[in-house]
C-alpha cells in the first residue's frame, strides 16, 4: 500500500471515529443522565457487534438494506431538489458513501467486526463508572484530539516507531495538542499536563486505545483533583 493510499485510508477512519465519539458527548449537551446514555450506547454497540460476529450474513443483509433504504430517501426528495437523472445521482453518491465506508474498514473489522467501537463505548463506560462523570469531558478530548493528532502525524511524517507500535512524531504531535486542547476547555496547565502524560502511556503501551485512552484521561483528571 502506498504511503497517500494509507493516510486517505487513515482519514476515513478518523472521521468515523471523530463521529463516534461527537455521539457519546451529546450528554455534554444535551441535559440527559450521562451514566444511563453511555451504558445504553454501550448495550447497542455490543449488540451490532455479536451480529457482526456471530451472523455476519444478517449483518450484510442490514447494511445493504440501509444504503437502499438511503438511496430510496434521496430519490423522494427529488420534488424537493430536482436533479437531471435523479435516480443516476443517488445511486452514484450511496455508492460512495458504501466506497468511503470500505475505505475505512480495516481488514480485521471486515472480518471480526467493528472492535474498536465497542471497546470505545466500554472505554468511556468503565471511565465513569470508576471516576465519576466529572472528569468525563477530558475522556472526550483526549479521545478525540490525542488519537487524531497522533495518529494522522505519525502516518504522514513517520520517523522511528516506539515499540513497534507509535511514532515518536506522532506521539509529540498528538501529546502537544492534547494539552492545547486541554487547556482550552478549562483544564490548568497541570492537570492538561499530567492528563496527557498518562494518556501517553496508555497509548504506548496498551492495546486497544479507543479502551485505554478514555480511562487514562479521566484517571488523571481524578488524580488532579486529589492534590
Amino acid at each position: 500500500m502506498s504511503h497517500l493510499s494509507e493516510l486517505r485510508r487513515l482519514l476515513a477512519r478518523k472521521i468515523f471515529h471523530i463521529t463516534f465519539v461527537a455521539l457519546v458527548a451529546i450528554p455534554l449537551f444535551v441535559n440527559i443522565p450521562i451514566d444511563i446514555y453511555i451504558a445504553s450506547l454501550a448495550a447497542v454497540s455490543g449488540f451490532l457487534y455479536s451480529i457482526q460476529v456471530r451472523q455476519p450474513t444478517l449483518w450484510n443483509e442490514v447494511r445493504q438494506n440501509l444504503l437502499k433504504s438511503l438511496e430510496e430517501l434521496l430519490e423522494r426528495l427529488d420534488r424537493f431538489i430536482p436533479l437531471d437523472k435523479p435516480e443516476l445521482q443517488y445511486q452514484k453518491f450511496v455508492k460512495q458513501i458504501e466506497e468511503f465506508i470500505a475505505l475505512a474498514e480495516r481488514d480485521y473489522e471486515k472480518r471480526h467486526g467493528y472492535l474498536g467501537i465497542v471497546m470505545g463505548a466500554l472505554g468511556f463506560l468503565s471511565s465513569i463508572t470508576l471516576f465519576g462523570p466529572v472528569h468525563f469531558i477530558a475522556a472526550i478530548v483526549s479521545l478525540i484530539v490525542y488519537d487524531a493528532v497522533s495518529a494522522i502525524v505519525g502516518v504522514g511524517v513517520g520517523g522511528r516507531r516506539l515499540f513497534g507500535r507509535v511514532t515518536i512524531w506522532g506521539t509529540a504531535a498528538g501529546s502537544v495538542a492534547n494539552a492545547l486542547a486541554l487547556i482550552i476547555v478549562g483544564y490548568p496547565p497541570l492537570a492538561s499536563l499530567l492528563i496527557t502524560l498518562l494518556v501517553m502511556a496508555a497509548d504506548v503501551f496498551g492495546v486497544e486505545d479507543n479502551l485505554t485512552i478514555p480511562l487514562a484521561a479521566a484517571a488523571g483528571s481524578f488524580l488532579y483533583s486529589l492534590m
